[in-house]
Parts: structure tokens; sequence; C-alpha cells
């Protein structure tokens, strides 16, 4: 965000993030099964992630765009059909073809695919309202929920892990929420823009 935008965050926004990313390891320690190939394909999707709210962010609240969240999930989903056609001529097995026949498998699809829509445009309705900051404290927050709904449907044990890294992310957020509640008080007190708060108070 401030990389792209040259948006100044307070030192003490940034302290809270801390217990938020270290609760969610913490709750994720249990369930460690690392691969390096795997670990450059989570971060590369964070870094995207990241950058296509900072980019959503920018078209939701720049007055010069006039595109709304449904415009907005429509459009890159679009982009996104026609660059995955191409790999998908190359890529798709003709048995993986057959098996769309199975009408078990074409709900549980058209289920998910229904399922992702909401989330995206839920997503892009918060963009709206929040900084890319809050929304990306807000998704880790979904991650931490996450782990938990694995361990209701899936029936994987609860571990001490788990608890303590999940309340380390709800005390994160509080805590988040609180210093940016602080930095907007100090910000109208002052009349100061945002991209002069200063980092360090």
């Amino acid at each position: 965000m401030y990389i792209y935008e040259w948006e100044r965050t307070s030192c003490l926004v940034l302290l809270t993030l801390l217990p938020v990313m270290g609760g969610l390891a913490v709750c994720s320690s249990g369930e460690i099964s690392f691969n390096f190939l795997g670990f450059l394909c989570a971060l590369t999707t964070n870094v995207c992630e990241v950058l296509q709210s900072v980019l959503s962010k920018t078209v939701l609240s720049d007055a010069s765009y006039d595109y709304n969240p449904a415009e907005l999930q429509f459009y890159p989903n679009a982009v996104g059909v026609a660059v995955q056609a191409v790999g998908w001529l190359f890529l798709v097995s003709r048995s993986s073809l057959q098996q769309l026949t199975d009408p078990h498998l074409l709900v549980v699809m058209l289920l998910d695919g229904i399922s992702f829509h909401g989330q995206t445009i839920t997503a892009y309705v918060l963009m709206s309202y929040v900084s890319p900051v809050t929304y990306s404290v807000a998704n880790t927050t979904k991650r931490a929920v996450l782990i938990w709904l694995s361990v209701l449907v899936f029936g994987n044990a609860i571990t001490l892990s788990s608890g303590l890294g999940t309340v380390m992310v709800i005390a994160g957020v509080l805590m988040y929420s609180r210093a940016k509640q602080h930095d907007q008080t100090k910000r109208i007190l002052f009349s100061v823009p945002s991209t002069q708060v200063d980092r360090h108070y």
C-alpha cells in the first residue's frame, strides 16, 4: 500500500499487525506440511491478493472511474476466463472432461462457483468502505476462521496452538481497530492529510 500510493501508516498500527500475523502462524503450526514449491505458490498468491486489493480500492475510490462492486467483479473475471481458456486447451485432459458428466460433480462445481462469486463480490463491497490494509487484516481473520471450520467439518483434532493462535488473531484485530481509531482521531485533531501522518508516534 505504501509503495503503490506512498501512504504512510503509523508505527502503532504496524505493531498491531504482529499479533495478527503471529496468531495465524500459531494456528497453522499444527498443520505444517512444508513444500518449497507450495510455499512459493502461497507467497505469490498473497502478493497477488494484496496487489489486487490495492488496485481495486483505487478503482472504487477514484471519482474518475464509475465502477460499482458488481462491475468490478465482472470485468476482471471476464479477463480471467480469456486467460484461463488458453491454458485449458493445453492442460485439461480428455478424462477430466468425461468426469463432468457426473451429476454430483456438476452440483459441487456449481455450488463452488456460486460461493466463490459471493465471496469475491462481498470482498469488493468491503474494499469500497475500508483501506487495503484493513481488508488484509480482515482477510487474515477469515483464514483463522477457516482453520476452525476445518476442525468442525473434517474432524481435525483441536490443539492448544489452534486456540492460542485464534485468541492472538482476535486480540490483534481489536488492537488494530483501536490503533486505526487513534490514528484517525489524531489526523482530525491536527487536520493532517493521511499521507502526511508521521509514522513515529
